[in-house]
């Protein structure tokens, strides 16, 4: 544990977390040696940093991100009758392979352990707490603890906790301050309210920030996913009750061991070691597993459907030397490459160069016979990643960022796409009228036809425009495992499987040319003022409608009949959770029609406004559900004297501090 020391020379302690199978396992160096209470300072302020704002070894002593004018002015204030101690800790979510549940859980132990030693170095020592978005979330779960006898210090000895952004926020016991808010945080409320600590817990919450001001009663899919993916750990087992492990699975990515910018050096380093008089097989063995580290996950990221054109094309349309962009000219040039084959080829270096070099590492002259099979696989490796290996180190490094989250990001957008336009759908017309059409088709009923066609062509834009977008058979299986109690989940599941089964585009395609052939007879048979009616002609363009209603009926068959066929549960795994074989039942017995009216009711209800109002603003996965509010608190006043949120937690924490000084 990290031990006492004067403040100016202690360094953080060292904690080092490693996920093995189903659980954490904890080791931790201690950073100095004991000493007595004499380096007490009166009161030990921890600061808990946001997403992405810090990593596991910063330097305690600095602060960073949002919460950095708070520890400023705790110091400016009260100099060395303080210390402030900004936590280092994974801060991650989804990139690293791990998900924001795990990063939270890394804070909340590295930051217990640092408070029990505290608290045992230094009986006298009073406490802070405070914490911004995710360090909001674990500081606020270590004040639940607290308050209710469970945490690592006694309750009576924490002046204060100061949450922003808290995706717990409503827990009972805080006290809210600035602008109201009218939902909870998106990872709920901690039942267990603030206990003892209860009227020393401070919250504030932008009522436009979604991370910490949700109405999920309104919106329930938007709150099941921000309750699973709050709460589910990589380390789930696979044979959990429901599928929160699966689609956590599912958004999580692992560039932690990706070095991008690094790539073209050490496809040329490996070349060199390998032509070396002398070659030492541990460089080449270490160069080639860092090659393999690297194209690994951008090969799982082009096979996984986060990689799909529609999500590409967005990363294409940004502006030329954003991050955006570099990362689709990477996605283009991995594209192009064979990486699969580059990860095995290096693999097969490196396996092969530790097996030659034994425990000692020893040179080997080049000559030797059992070279051969390093320079063809690193001649193979080479040939297989030329495109994407030769990008710039600017571009390779300004990518890695959008990479790390391209799965969550499109996993979130595209469900939250498919919910809305499937809520937006006018599912009875389109039934009606592709039951209709045929029927006037084959009456060569030209005006009939046109005007029926022309009503499907508004009916399909929204199902083309999200079927051109999404990848619709991974996201119905990406909704089956949200647990929803609303229904509204579960019926956005099954239509998302049922027109995954139908060719949308081709089916749009065969509607407009009826449109366009049946317009065709019509102008023959009712031309304009001066020209002749030639209904030969008329019967001879509605003759062309036959054929093509034909395909039409080819093509609808499935969605008329609701009876598409199953779609195996490839992208998340085998799963054994209740909702996949409640929604394959459903399909096997599937009214469409039912169906079409409870889509009806869905698309009037208050939650679509919410969802497409939600999907207007913008999510952003590197900030884990949020939007612009999230990053708003150094301007956001919260009092009648004009404070920001920032200014006024610092005030506050301040005062008490100076009360208890």
């Amino acid at each position: 544990m990290p031990a006492r020391q004067s403040k100016s020379h202690r360094t953080a302690a060292l904690i080092v977390t490693t996920i093995i199978g189903g659980g954490w396992m904890l080791s931790i160096a201690p950073a100095v040696a004991q000493t007595g209470t004499s380096d007490c300072v009166p009161t030990f302020n921890l600061l808990i940093p946001g997403t992405w704002e810090t990593d596991e070894n910063a330097d305690p002593a600095v602060p960073v991100g949002m919460l950095a004018p708070v520890a400023q002015a705790l110091q400016s204030a009260h100099g060395d009758a303080v210390e402030v101690y900004t936590l280092p800790y994974m801060a991650r979510a989804f990139d690293n392979g791990h998900t924001y549940a795990d990063s939270k859980a890394d804070a909340v132990s590295r930051a217990t352990r640092v408070l029990e030693d505290v608290a045992q170095s230094c009986p006298r020592t009073k406490f802070t707490l405070t914490g911004y978005s995710q360090g909001a979330d674990a500081a606020g779960d270590l004040a639940s603890d607290i308050g209710n006898g469970r945490g690592p210090v006694d309750a009576s000895r924490v002046l204060a906790v100061g949450l922003l952004a808290d995706p717990g926020a409503g827990t009972p016991g805080t006290a809210t301050v600035g602008p109201r808010t009218s939902g909870h945080g998106i990872a709920d409320p901690r039942p267990q309210g603030m206990g003892a600590l209860s009227g020393r817990v401070a919250s504030i919450c932008d009522p436009g920030d979604l991370y910490c001001s949700i109405e999920k009663g309104a919106n329930p899919l938007i709150g099941s996913l921000g309750s699973i993916l709050s709460k589910t750990p990589s380390t789930a087992g696979s044979t959990a009750p429901d599928g929160s492990a699966f689609l956590a699975g599912a958004l999580t990515a692992d560039f932690s061991d990706t070095d991008l910018p690094a790539l073209h050096a050490d496809v040329t380093s490996l070349g060199r070691q390998l032509t070396a008089p002398r070659i030492d097989l541990g460089q080449v063995a270490a160069t080639a597993q860092s090659i393999a580290s690297t194209l690994a996950p951008l090969a799982d990221l082009l096979t996984s459907g986060a990689a799909n054109p529609a999500a590409t094309g967005q990363l294409g349309a940004a502006p030329t030397g954003t991050a955006e962009h570099h990362a689709y000219d990477v996605l283009t040039r991995a594209g192009k490459s064979d990486l699969t084959g580059a990860v095995n080829a290096a693999v097969e270096i490196a396996d092969t160069a530790c097996t030659l070099a034994g425990n000692e590492s020893p040179p080997l002259p080049t000559p030797a016979a059992q070279m051969r099979t390093l320079t063809e696989n690193a001649d193979a490796l080479t040939r297989k990643i030329d495109s994407l290996a030769s990008t710039p180190v600017d571009v390779l490094a300004s990518a890695s960022s959008v990479l790390s989250v391209l799965k969550p990001t499109v996993v979130i957008d595209q469900v939250l796409n498919v919910v809305t336009g499937v809520s937006s759908l006018d599912m009875p017309g389109i039934l009606h009228n592709l039951t209709v059409l045929p029927q006037k088709v084959a009456a060569l009923d030209a005006q009939g036809a046109h005007q029926v066609a022309g009503e499907l062509n508004n009916q399909f834009s929204p199902l083309v425009k999200m079927a051109a977008a999404v990848d619709l058979r991974w996201v119905a299986q990406v909704l089956a495992l949200i647990p929803d109690p609303s229904g509204a989940t579960q019926i956005a599941a099954l239509v998302a499987s049922i027109l995954s089964n139908v060719d949308v585009i081709r089916l749009a395609t065969i509607v407009g040319q009826i449109q366009e052939i049946a317009w065709s007879a019509v102008e023959k048979v009712l031309p304009p003022p001066g020209v002749a009616p030639d209904p030969v002609g008329a019967a001879a363009a509605m003759t062309g409608l036959l054929p093509v209603g034909l395909d039409l009926a080819s093509v609808a068959t499935d969605m008329l009949s609701g009876n598409p066929a199953k779609t195996a549960p490839a992208l998340l795994g085998r799963t054994a959770h209740a909702a996949s074989p409640t929604i394959t039942n459903q399909e096997a017995n599937l009214d469409l029609w039912q169906l079409s009216n409870s889509l009806v009711e869905l698309s009037q209800s208050p939650g679509a406004d919410d969802l497409a109002s939600l999907i207007s603003e913008g999510l952003s996965a590197a900030s884990f559900f949020t939007s612009n509010a999230h990053t708003n608190y150094n301007t956001l006043v919260v009092d009648n004297a004009g404070r920001s949120a920032i200014r006024w937690l610092s005030d506050w924490l301040n005062l008490q501090i100076g009360r208890a000084v």
